[in-house]
């Protein structure tokens, strides 16, 4: 008789907002910035450009990362150019979330201790291959081999040398989650 593969579901979610970093005047490295949750929104006939106002929780220096640069206002929906008219909260989010706004203003993002892992543990026994399904409820960037060593309790080195084994084998990686696949037992 075959026995059907096991399978639990971890949920991931984000607890709070990642940290900005960026390169300030005030420091010689990199310092860490708050958004304003303000736009600056500047039109020169048909382009426009849109900022985010972005400040230094060292030294107060304000920050105006790109958001629109030139862009046609007949290219813009009027309903995200109301949002940015309106210093829309959702609109300061989907900003720094976007890699190419990051990318483009030289931002780093520093997820470090911004999620939290509710993982369902393994079902005892270990002689069957477990299927665990990751769910992100947020988008987050966190790497499967430390969210992987964050689930089972076990070092991220350890991890890799699973993964590199074939113990652990990552079957899909999504922006919505991950699924992965334990061969055996890894305790």
């Amino acid at each position: 008789m075959v026995t059907p593969p096991c399978a639990v579901t971890w949920r991931l979610r984000r607890t709070r907002p990642p940290r900005i970093l960026h390169r300030c005047s005030c420091r010689r490295g990199l310092a860490e910035l708050e958004p304003t949750g303000r736009f600056r929104v500047n039109a020169n006939r048909k382009l426009l450009d849109v900022w985010l106002l972005l400040r230094c929780r060292a030294c107060g220096q304000v920050l105006k990362a790109t958001v629109l640069e030139r862009a046609n206002v007949r290219s813009i929906a009027p309903a995200l150019l109301d949002g940015y008219q309106r210093n829309d909260p959702a609109l300061v989010e989907a900003a720094i979330a976007a890699p190419s706004f990051r990318r483009r203003n030289h931002l780093t993002l520093d997820f470090h201790g911004t999620w939290e892992l509710r993982a369902e543990p393994l079902p005892p026994g270990g002689e069957q291959p477990v299927t665990v399904e990751v769910e992100f409820l947020d988008p987050l960037a966190v790497r499967p081999a430390q969210l992987i060593a964050a689930g089972l309790g076990i070092s991220r080195g350890r991890v890799e040398r699973l993964l590199a084994a074939g113990a652990i084998r990552v079957d899909a990686e999504t922006p919505a989650g991950l699924r992965f696949t334990v061969e055996r037992r890894v305790d």
